[in-house]
């Protein structure tokens, strides 16, 4: 049985979360089978999808792997929440051995995981087959206890041949199969991550289970283009302020530049008309030489003390308005040198918006300055020989 929820728990689920409130749910869900029981199991999508496109890839090898996420608790249920995996490689002299889980395979999923899901812990294992005997199983449940023992530890068992696919948890001594799970959807870029690098492949899926999730994964994109449009309105509101106000200093410090001009040019003026008329004054003196006899007296001839204090006060005055004007000419050179100053990368085959961040930054805390910088509205889509703007 399918049940497909979105956007929360249905009524069914309402009783369950009193007194849960410090267990954090996802919102967006598809519910398979009874999950009823107080040990839940939530599985993130990408991660399911992976390990089914580990598991029917080559259906007739056994496949396995570590699963990765958290448990989370209350007092009236526990939850456990897988949101990574990563593969389990047997080396090629250990192949006929079938499944294994020795000190050289674990120090590589322990590297991997430092890696890809630093923040997560390992929370069980998933084993893919052609076929299930009894005795086969036995040597699963081995391999539970002696790697995975613990009351939350789940093992997802897949039967290539039959096409089962089943939690177990450990209860009473054995492996006891789930009734169900829930499947939730969020943007999981550690996985991305990990299976871009893997170069894994999505299998093919039944046209009932592709319908289904083709329709919860619209709904989701849906809502997700949504909180982006209002993001990108908020974004671009805030961009028109911001750019009102620059206009607005601009206009007022061209205004205070141009009376500044205006007083300077008015100075000039003053200072050109004075010279003139000392021009016509010595003129009219040497005509006056010319027909009237004075007597001259030797010495040099001196401005007086209120015509030297006016000059030098306009000269000063010039030099001041000059020097503040070169100011603002070289302030505007250093912002347009910032502007042109900012890094941009381009994106060359298997990038994503995160390891272009962890690669710059060395971790993701300007992931979302970068999707809001470059306007990206589906951050998952990059296209190679795209320009991306780092803040």
């Amino acid at each position: 049985m399918i049940e497909i929820i979105c956007n929360g728990e249905d009524d069914s689920n309402k009783g369950n979360m009193r007194g849960n409130a410090d267990i954090r749910r996802p919102k967006n869900i598809k519910q398979i089978g009874d999950v009823s029981s107080n040990r839940k199991i939530y599985i993130e999508d990408y991660a399911f999808t992976y390990i089914n496109s580990v598991a029917y890839q080559t259906p007739e090898d056994e496949q396995a792997g570590v699963l990765l996420g958290e448990v989370q608790k209350s007092d009236e249920e526990k939850c456990l929440f897988i949101k990574g995996v990563i593969r389990a490689k047997t080396p090629e002299n250990e192949t006929k051995q079938g499944i294994v889980f020795n000190e050289k395979i674990w120090e590589k999923i322990y590297a991997e995981i430092e890696k890809f899901f630093p923040d997560l812990e390992v929370v069980g294992w998933f084993a893919a087959m052609p076929g299930i005997t009894q005795e086969r199983f036995l040597y699963l449940k081995k391999l539970h206890m002696d790697n995975f023992s613990g009351g939350m530890k789940t093992m997802y068992l897949v039967n290539t041949c039959d096409k089962e696919e089943n939690f177990y948890l450990y209860e009473n001594g054995e492996l006891k199969k789930q009734k169900g799970y829930v499947c939730f959807y969020e943007r999981n870029y550690e996985m991305q991550e990990y299976m871009l690098e893997r170069r894994e492949r999505k299998p093919i899926e039944s046209p009932e289970k592709d319908k289904v999730m083709k329709s919860i994964r619209s709904i989701i994109q849906e809502k997700e283009e949504m909180r982006q449009r209002r993001k990108n309105s908020v974004f671009l509101y805030g961009i028109s302020s911001f750019m009102a106000v620059v206009v607005l200093v601009i206009g007022i410090n061209l205004l205070n530049s141009y009376e500044k001009m205006k007083k300077f040019d008015t100075s000039l003026s003053n200072i050109a008309l004075e010279i003139s008329n000392i021009s016509e004054k010595e003129k009219s003196i040497q005509t006056s030489d010319n027909s009237v006899s004075v007597n001259k007296i030797s010495g040099d001839v001196y401005p007086t003390e209120a015509e030297t204090e006016s000059t030098e006060s306009r000269t000063t005055q010039s030099q001041t308005e000059q020097s503040q004007t070169e100011k603002q000419a070289e302030s505007a050179e250093m912002v347009k040198e910032a502007d042109a100053a900012q890094t941009t990368y381009i994106v060359k085959k298997g990038d994503t918006i995160m390891s272009i961040c962890k690669k710059y930054y060395g971790n993701t805390e300007k992931l979302n300055e970068i999707i809001a910088v470059n306007n990206i509205e589906d951050a998952d889509k990059l296209y190679i020989g795209q320009e991306i703007k780092l803040p």
